[in-house]
């Protein structure tokens, strides 16, 4: 390869280097970590390895970047739930990732200035910012009518707030917080998420054109923003020394790390897939405009939510189908009399198949009434941490947090199962850094274990590829759950994470010097809501379905679990998977 040198040796061109793509991405608001996976990519070349020169476009109060998207102004863009609205007008938007599993959209109001709850509001000065569409339908879930409230232009001031010249204001609650607590100010916060509007938020996205233009660029820049922010969250410190020193932020260090800190309460790192879109939750969403009247039409998930594995050409499949029609036709005198024979099975097998939708049609029903207002209660109590608590109301508090959380645990729990019973449970096969996702992992349980005095350890062997084909969602649900189990049953010692490979076959060692388990605890580990001890179940808690569902998702991974344990000295998980090095599929 020919390189130039400048004065100084400092690289200047290469003349056989790739020419990379020029793409824009236009931010929601000013550098902060709200866009720290966007920081991270570029700064750990994940945009030039995908062949992408990617310009971060800092926004200015007013800017909208759906707008600008869709002006030709740049090819992606960071936007809220109100892309759902711009769809229903006709606007050819495309989601790509939703980063924020949970919207950090609120409205912040003083205590005290005549307001108490949301109620207060609607005859006083409030200000909203655009694309702020969850407020409002938080207000109709309220019974409060938006075209009546007195909304004021919003100047993103919070000096706006702390002199009363406003009683509200549309905020994030990863940022103006900090500055009201700095300032000693006792306010209100009111999330969407208690009246159980629980949105997306910060969703990046793009339009039907780049898909259809550029697929594969779209596709690339995608993979390469998550990577991005898998990194970011794995290194908060070193990507808030980035931002402050190449990005120019006008907040403080201390800033960026609560704004960090929120952000990850928001993702879910190691339990949820960084930019997992759930197609049901995005329905919800629709359904909740359509039901306070914001739809322009009605909105279809096709072609609205980007699919990153696509979908395959299956003309070949329906020449195949019209071959076999024709010899079907000819054979149709020798199958009459089989099918007569089995007119009866097939009945019994319809019966069932109808009890399996029947339930799974109730779940789901379960699912939406139980499973939306839980996620209000924990967002509330997310809330409530963030004010000034006594002992006795953090203890409350925290009761409330340990109760739902294990009754959303239950719910999930049991659709998973329920799913996996049905032969309804969907795997998706794709790239996952080996690295990466078990730093993300290891990282979600390492402040636990170090308040329990613990050391977590992690090692991952030279034969396993950097990269393995495999469902990361799936997987890391399995990790997960194994890991919080060895924190859980371990008073002291270690906690270690070892990935070794063979072949095709990678294996995760989860192990811990815990209690450990009898042979008959053993023979009943994996049995559906079965504990291993009553008495252990009674202190620890748990549903008896972790295990189960962790080893039915290792075989729907093409692998299995095995468990090995001696009372009082420890106990070592082995999962094992079909995942494959991603390169020799020519997928990287």
């Amino acid at each position: 390869m020919l390189v130039l040198l400048a004065a100084g040796g400092q690289v200047t061109q290469a003349a056989d280097a790739p020419r990379l793509e020029r793409v824009r991405l236009q931010l929601k608001w000013q550098h902060q970590f709200q866009f720290a996976g966007y920081y991270a990519a570029v700064a750990q070349g994940y945009y030039r390895e995908a062949g992408l020169e990617v310009e971060l476009m800092e926004a200015a109060p007013g800017t909208d970047a759906a707008q600008v998207v869709l002006e030709g102004g740049a090819e992606f863009g960071v936007g809220t739930s109100d892309l759902i609205l711009l769809r229903s007008k006709g606007a050819p938007v495309v989601v790509l990732a939703a980063i924020f599993q949970h919207s950090p959209l609120v409205l912040l109001a003083r205590r005290g200035a005549e307001v108490d709850d949301l109620h207060d509001l609607h005859d006083k000065p409030v200000m909203i910012e655009p694309g702020s569409a969850e407020l409002f339908a938080y207000f109709k879930n309220e019974g409060i009518d938006p075209s009546k409230l007195r909304i004021e232009r919003h100047t993103f001031d919070v000096k706006d707030l702390l002199e009363n010249r406003v009683a509200g204001m549309s905020a994030y609650m990863t940022d103006e917080p900090f500055v009201l607590k700095r300032a000693g100010i006792d306010y209100l916060t009111f999330t969407p998420r208690a009246g159980g509007i629980d949105f997306y938020g910060d969703n990046l996205f793009t339009t039907e054109e780049q898909l259809r233009l550029h697929a594969r660029r779209v596709k690339a820049f995608r993979a390469a923003s998550l990577r991005g922010w898998d990194y970011a969250l794995a290194h908060p410190d070193e990507v808030i020394e980035l931002i402050l020193r190449n990005y120019h932020s006008k907040k403080s260090r201390e800033h960026l790390a609560f704004e960090a800190a929120q952000i990850t309460q928001l993702m879910h790192p190691g339990l949820i897939e960084t930019g997992h879109m759930n197609p049901g939750r995005w329905q919800h969403m629709i359904d909740t405009y359509a039901d306070f009247g914001m739809l322009a039409q009605p909105v279809a998930l096709g072609g609205f939510l980007y699919d990153p594995l696509g979908k395959p050409n299956l003309r070949w499949v329906y020449w195949a189908l019209g071959a076999l029609g024709v010899v079907a036709l000819g054979a149709l005198g020798w199958l009459l009399p089989l099918l007569r024979l089995n007119a009866q099975l097939r009945t019994a097998k319809d019966t069932a198949e109808g009890a399996n939708a029947a339930k799974s049609r109730y779940l789901a029903f379960i699912s939406h009434e139980i499973r939306t207002p839980l996620n209000g209660i924990i967002g509330v109590v997310a809330l409530l941490r963030m004010d000034s608590l006594t002992a006795a109301q953090r203890e409350l508090v925290d009761l409330i947090e340990v109760s739902s959380e294990n009754l959303l645990k239950l719910i999930n729990g049991l659709l998973d199962r329920a799913q996996i019973e049905a032969g309804r449970f969907k795997i998706e096969i794709a790239p996952v850094p080996t690295r990466m996702f078990v730093d993300a992992i290891c990282e979600l349980f390492r402040a636990s274990a170090q308040v329990k005095g613990l050391q977590l350890n992690q090692a991952i062997d030279d034969a396993v590829p950097s990269v393995i084909l495999t469902d990361g969602l799936r997987l890391r649900q399995i990790l997960s759950n194994l890991l919080s189990n060895a924190v859980k049953f371990t008073e002291s010692g270690t906690v270690d994470v070892r990935v070794s490979a063979e072949g095709d076959r990678v294996r995760f060692r989860v192990s811990d010097t815990g209690i450990g388990l009898t042979e008959t605890q053993r023979e009943s580990l994996f049995e559906p809501y079965a504990e291993a001890n009553a008495s252990i179940s009674r202190r620890f808690g748990g549903t008896g379905l972790g295990l189960a569902i962790s080893r039915d998702l290792a075989r729907l991974l093409g692998g299995d679990i095995l468990v090995e344990s001696r009372p009082g000295v420890g106990t070592v998980f082995t999962v094992e998977i079909h995942a494959p090095a991603a390169q020799r599929n020519g997928v990287v």
